[in-house]
């Protein structure tokens, strides 16, 4: 598993992938946080919602992260790496939260 984890995280391909998918994943949380329908009480508390689910999500990735960098050599692209795709999971479970709560609210 530890293997597994050391040849993504090294991986320049993997990096370049990250910083592309990361452009349209933020763009669409800066939408989803300034629509009208988020503006109101209700789309407040959807957002809310939401945050405190990345939240979570962000403490439990940063501490795996802090776990496996202790066991593996991390270089620049390693560290890089490791923060774009915390960075990027976390995006995407807030924009899939915010989606989802829009849906059942």
């Amino acid at each position: 598993m530890i293997e597994l984890f050391e040849s993504i995280i090294n991986n320049k391909t993997i990096l370049v992938i990250g910083t592309y998918y990361c452009v349209p994943i933020t763009i669409a949380v800066i939408v989803l946080f300034f629509l009208k329908t988020s503006r109101d009480e209700r789309g407040r508390a959807i957002i809310g919602k939401a945050s405190i689910i990345s939240t979570i999500a962000f403490i439990i990735l940063v501490n795996v992260f802090a776990k496996l960098s202790m066991r593996t050599p991390m270089d620049f692209y390693s560290m890089a790496n490791g923060v774009q795709w915390i960075y990027n999971i976390v995006l995407t479970i807030q924009v899939v939260a915010i989606l989802i709560y829009k849906k059942i609210e």
